[in-house]
């Protein structure tokens, strides 16, 4: 019998086994937006076939335009101009320094600057109570999700600069700590927003590691990261999953202890193996993603695109608690045929 997706979707959630494995999409650049849904998110999501549509909820400082999604107050246009942010150069609300659209370094160095970049909530001015009342209407058998990528520790990260943040681990560690406190009590209040809007889970983006190592070792992980999203699950009624690009294996088990449940992205590229993965925390952790966007979504050959599709589904799909997408965002390298091939394959190859 076929599911709805929302059934589709929380019956993988809850570790059973649907009709077939959902598919999902943490990011998509604006290229498949303008290709798919002629510049309209929704048309898009559809005609890809996701069972999950995202809706963000995030601060952008000034005009700087967003990466394609669900703000219902910015203008389309600034929506998909130019990729994820256009060309846009300066300081955004949390203290990232930007430039022509790229991260280039944090602006939070002191004490003194903490106040300042953080950002208003500006809740039901950047996205209206009404919002996902008016996507139920049109898409009413569809998941959604917030997907965010402002989780605390990188967003602390970020802010602070790369470089800065290290020393700081040794110079000001409670500066560190405190800004990441800021970081977890406004991802919370964006959190709890979309909770009362009704979205059924939340994937928190929050990258830790690169490829085949983390950023931080295990214990100052712990410290650091594990504390703050417990917060966040504790004051929460949906699920909570967390997206890391890079090597997560060694921390997975920390994330478990701060109630996480599930993963995103599970980069195959960066050393994570979704089978071991799967045979030890299968049974706990819902995984998305691990189609590897680097070396196969990026070409034309539709070949090696069903053979990423069918790894994917033979390492997790028994038993249910997976969700098939891209091993980080479809971003703009992503070739529009293997994108599509992966969906529509995926659908043939998701079957149980």
């Amino acid at each position: 019998m076929e599911m709805s997706s929302k059934e589709r979707v929380m019956t993988a959630i809850a570790h059973q086994e649907p009709d077939r494995v959902p598919l999902f999409a943490f990011s998509v650049d604006a290229k498949f937006i303008r290709a798919w849904g002629d510049g309209n998110p929704l048309k898009a999501y559809e005609r890809m076939g996701l069972d999950t549509f995202p809706i963000r909820v995030q601060n952008w400082c000034g005009d700087m335009p967003a990466m394609a999604s669900l703000f219902m107050d910015i203008p389309e246009d600034q929506q998909t101009a130019g990729g994820a942010f256009g060309g846009w150069d300066g300081i955004d609300e949390f203290g990232r320094i930007w430039k022509r659209g790229s991260y280039i370094g944090g602006a939070l160095k002191t004490w003194e600057d903490i106040d300042k970049y953080i950002p208003p909530l500006l809740l039901e001015k950047r996205t209206p109570p009404d919002l996902l009342e008016k996507c139920r209407e049109k898409y009413p058998d569809k998941a959604f999700c917030m997907n965010s990528h402002t989780g605390p520790f990188g967003l602390t990260m970020e802010s602070m600069g790369f470089e800065h943040f290290f020393y700081s681990l040794f110079d000001d560690r409670d500066l560190v700590k405190e800004v990441i406190n800021r970081r977890t009590q406004w991802f919370i209040e964006i959190a709890k927003y979309v909770q009362e809007l009704g979205v059924d889970f939340i994937v928190m983006g929050d990258d830790v590691a690169y490829k085949g190592k983390t950023f931080v070792s295990p214990d100052d992980f712990k410290e650091l990261a594990i504390p703050y999203y417990k917060r966040i699950v504790d004051l929460l009624d949906i699920p909570l999953f967390w997206h890391s690009d890079g090597f997560i294996e060694p921390l997975i088990d920390l994330a478990l202890e701060a109630g996480i449940r599930g993963l995103h992205a599970i980069e195959p590229v960066a050393g994570n193996d979704l089978g071991r993965i799967k045979q030890r925390y299968g049974e706990r952790l819902v995984l998305m993603g691990n189609v590897d966007c680097v070396g196969v979504l990026t070409t034309t050959d539709l070949d090696l695109v069903r053979q990423e599709v069918d790894r994917c589904m033979r390492q997790a799909k028994a038993g249910g608690g997976f969700m098939l997408a891209s091993s980080n965002s479809l971003h703009s390298s992503c070739t529009i045929e293997a994108v599509t091939e992966m969906f529509r394959y995926a659908r043939e190859a998701g079957k149980y």
